[in-house]
């Protein structure tokens, strides 16, 4: 973040949620491939990556990496962009990062048709904003995969929950279940209707394709060796 760069970079976050989506699409796939960056978050990627002899490399939870790159935009006195949750969580996640110096100079919610994001705002206006799409999977990775094309330099943040967090919406679980990685269950304890398909479901889910994933490995490695 330290130099401008010659197109923007998109940063997004695998995890068990987002394999879970991208097995049915295609595009929300493709928009994870295409990510500049693309870090594990959550046990659940860490888990598979073992399993399939990967070194899982640093957890990357985006609830705490996040917050750390707008505070050294709010050092650079870059222009904010944010793009997602709903009033007044949105309003107050400005207020949040002014109070700090931010110059959040745009606000949208999160609930507009994809292409609303992209014909609205006159991207070329900006000199090297950080963009933050916070409207969920994989609503939020598909409109960065699109807004690229537009916008001629910056950083993309694919932030899921990110402004509810800061404006005030949900809380952050306590130190203890964040270092004991139980966040996710202080969180859907929070919203048990909204998350009960995402962290009940969908983990079992996940943890079901971990087998089928194998058998692929051992498939593959089959055939070379035929070879």
């Amino acid at each position: 973040m330290d130099q401008a760069s010659l197109e923007p970079t998109i940063i997004s976050f695998l995890n068990a949620h987002a394999f879970n989506l991208a097995v049915n699409d295609q595009l929300f796939l493709d928009s994870l491939s295409s990510s500049t960056w693309l870090f594990r978050d959550g046990v659940g990627i860490s888990l598979l990556c073992r399993t399939l002899g990967i070194a899982p490399g640093k957890n990357m939870n985006g609830t705490d990496f996040i917050p750390q790159l707008l505070e050294r935009a709010i050092q650079q006195k870059r222009e904010i962009i944010l793009l997602g949750t709903e009033s007044p969580w949105l309003e107050n996640a400005k207020k949040t990062l002014e109070c700090k110096g931010g110059n959040v100079c745009f606000i949208f919610d999160g609930f507009q048709p994809n292409e609303f994001y992209i014909n609205k705002i006159n991207w070329r206006q900006f000199q090297r904003p950080i963009v933050v799409l916070a409207m969920g999977m994989p609503k939020q990775e598909k409109i960065a995969n699109e807004l690229v094309k537009h916008l001629p330099n910056g950083l993309i943040l694919n932030a899921g929950a990110i402004l509810d967090f800061l404006g005030g919406k949900v809380s952050r679980a306590p130190l203890i279940l964040r270092k004991l990685r139980l966040e996710w269950l202080y969180r859907f304890l929070q919203e048990p209707v909204r998350l009960f398909g995402r962290y009940i479901i969908g983990n079992f889910v996940f943890l079901a394709r971990i087998p089928k994933l194998l058998i692929v490995k051992s498939s593959m490695k089959d055939d070379i060796l035929s070879q």
